[in-house]
């Protein structure tokens, strides 16, 4: 699998990426640990999390497997929308309420629930969010730091919130910054603050049209993630649109089974022959 460099960063990333926002649904933390190591030992060096993962879990599990790897993978994390303290705690509140809304989905049809979310640039928010990251990962820095999901109507004082960034960023808490969502906000973002350095992944769910939206106005990418929700298209066939789509960036996906992972790897190589 070739290298990629993040663009206006000098980082240098695997061209997979592994999300991690499945990786809860494994129960055993050792299945856990053989799912980030087959990743890793197929030569994945970009993982993806959130303490919206899990409500925290994957934070916490990534940490346990990068303690002895961290100079050798990329950490991106992110900031607005929190873990819920409650299931953080006690994971296993997690899993009961994980198959409370899988019944209520069976029942609705409902396909999502709306999540909380805070923006908030005072330290109890976006400082502390970090500092219990950092606590989680087992690392005193993270390679980029994510504002999830964001708009400009969800950040209230976005001016103060981007110098705290700022701030943790210059003390070498943060790498760089980044925007994780989908390419209109994220452009509406980068239009208003022009200033601001960041390092941008988007969301590809829509289809390679919000990837476009980027490359017809000359703002670089570095990654994406989404590529894989229709289900009922062949994987080697969204794989194939999606090198089209992210041609020199990072393209994140997940599963929760090791021989997936490895046969994703040798599928990209059929594409981009080494």
């Amino acid at each position: 699998m070739r290298t990629v460099e993040l663009a206006g960063s000098g980082l240098s990333a695997s061209r997979l990426g592994f999300g991690l926002s499945g990786l809860h649904h494994l129960v055993r933390s050792t299945n856990r640990q053989n799912l980030l190591s087959t990743a890793f030992d197929a030569g994945i060096t970009y993982f993806d999390t959130s303490p919206y993962y899990g409500h925290g879990l994957a934070e916490r599990e990534l940490g346990v497997f990068a303690n002895v790897r961290r100079h050798s993978i990329v950490i991106a994390t992110k900031f607005g929308i929190p873990a819920n303290p409650w299931l953080n705690r006690i994971p296993v509140l997690m899993y009961s309420r994980l198959a409370a809304n899988a019944a209520l989905r069976r029942l609705t049809k409902r396909q999502s629930f709306e999540v909380k979310r805070n923006y908030d640039y005072r330290g109890t928010s976006a400082v502390a969010s970090l500092y219990r990251s950092l606590r989680a990962l087992r690392t005193d820095y993270v390679d980029i730091l994510f504002l999830h999901d964001p708009t400009l109507e969800r950040m209230a004082e976005p001016d103060r919130l981007f110098d705290t960034l700022q701030g943790l960023q210059s003390q070498g808490k943060v790498r760089f910054l980044g925007l994780a969502g989908g390419a209109r906000d994220c452009l509406a973002i980068i239009r208003r603050y022009p200033a601001q350095h960041w390092l941008v992944q988007l969301n590809a769910a829509p289809g390679p049209v919000e990837l476009e939206l980027f490359s017809a106005q000359s703002v670089p990418f570095q990654s994406s993630y989404g590529h894989f929700r229709d289900k009922k298209e062949p994987i080697a066939s969204l794989l194939a649109t999606s090198v089209r789509a992210n041609r020199d960036g990072v393209i994140l996906f997940s599963t929760r089974h090791p021989a997936h992972v490895r046969a994703m790897v040798k599928l990209l190589s059929t594409l981009e022959p080494n």
